[in-house]
């Protein structure tokens, strides 16, 4: 009899060990967006400002949308607030309460970096008008003047890559 106690007792505490595991898995899985901490919390940070400018993460945590990895909530220093969602190698999706034109002026070097970018992709023609952009993960959009007169519009990220080029057009 002792022996089929000891057995029992065994078996329910084994349950409710895997039971245990079990809510604490689920806790974690999608739906359930957690806070973010360590190396997460900082990559997060570092690309949600570099894509709104200056300003203080308020919140970060994971995000299980169809897109998503990641929120972050900034406070820009303007004072407006921004949310800015990130997929799961830290690079921007979109940019929430924040126009296109952010009102975040774009630095002299930030103009000729992206107006190089787009240039060096399109491969000839010259540069026309560079402004910022918050839409499909684009953070930059630069019009390129060709040879012929028409334009072509390239789209860049935060890291000045080129994610998109437009067919060229006449105004």
């Amino acid at each position: 009899m002792h022996k089929k106690s000891l057995l029992i007792t065994g078996i329910a505490t084994a349950a409710a060990a895997i039971s245990g595991a079990s809510i604490a898995a689920a806790s974690t899985t999608p739906g359930d967006d957690q806070p973010l901490s360590g190396a997460s919390l900082q990559q997060a940070s570092d690309a949600a400002l570099a894509r709104t400018g200056p300003g203080t993460v308020t919140s970060a945590k994971t995000d299980h949308d169809a897109n998503t990895s990641y929120e972050v909530n900034v406070q820009l220093n303007s004072g407006s607030r921004v949310e800015v969602e990130l997929d799961s190698s830290f690079q921007v999706v979109t940019v929430e309460g924040q126009d296109d034109d952010s009102g975040q002026p774009l630095s002299a070097a930030d103009r000729d970096r992206a107006g190089q970018a787009a240039l060096a992709k399109v491969g000839q023609g010259r540069v026309g008008e560079v402004e910022r952009e918050n839409e499909g993960g684009s953070a930059f959009e630069v019009e390129i003047i060709l040879p012929d007169g028409s334009e072509a519009d390239v789209e860049l990220g935060a890291d000045f890559q080129v994610l998109r080029t437009g067919a060229p057009e006449r105004d």
